[in-house]
């Protein structure tokens, strides 16, 4: 479950009481690096807490030309309260991409942001239009078109040239590579002042 989802959410601040001592002792363990780390971690939270995974990786948009790799981290969530109106805390395991070349209080700090967007672009692009970030949103889903261009004209590859549905998919390509270029223009026109 992704906190993208209605039913687990990042908790607002102020945090009750409660909760905030949940979320200092998921700070202090800012990624797990095998299972030992997850039990240690495990057995200083209450065993009734509902658990979460995060379909998306997160990765700093920055560091995307750095080699890196995948670290697990937890974090605290608001759940849906199956039981009454509220929130509940729950324990979401997500997956951060973190630079090889940084020390361990950088990964740490890089591990636990929670303003990464998903690598994945169409959450991405999707997360971006939640939070009302428009203009960017748009450049996203341009780019989203235009790898779709891309992944229809590989379809090609394993056609006979002559064929000619071969033909006709390039063509649809086109158009749909050309739709991506002009939203990726519209995109640097609107104003993010403009949105409401």
């Amino acid at each position: 479950m992704s906190d993208t989802s209605p039913a687990a959410a990042a908790w607002e601040a102020p945090l009750p009481a409660q909760e905030q001592r949940l979320v200092d002792t998921v700070a202090a363990h800012p990624t797990l690096d095998n299972v030992g780390a997850l039990a240690d971690l495990l057995a200083q939270l209450p065993p009734q807490m509902s658990l979460w995974l995060d379909e998306h990786h997160r990765e700093d948009r920055e560091h995307r030309l750095q080699q890196q790799f995948l670290a697990v981290s937890p974090r605290i969530v608001g759940v849906s309260n199956t039981e009454g109106p509220g929130m509940e805390a729950g324990l979401e395991l997500g997956m951060v991409y973190i630079p090889f070349n940084t020390s361990p209080d950088e990964r740490a700090a890089l591990a636990v942001r929670r303003d990464l967007l998903p690598s994945d672009i169409y959450a991405r692009a999707e997360k971006r239009m939640e939070n009302g970030q428009v203009p960017a949103g748009l450049g996203s889903l341009a780019s989203l078109l235009r790898e779709i261009a891309g992944h229809v004209v590989a379809a090609t590859e394993w056609m006979d040239r002559d064929h000619p549905d071969a033909e006709a998919l390039h063509a649809e390509a086109d158009q749909i590579d050309q739709a991506g270029i002009r939203l990726g223009e519209l995109a640097k026109t609107i104003k993010q002042e403009d949105c409401g």
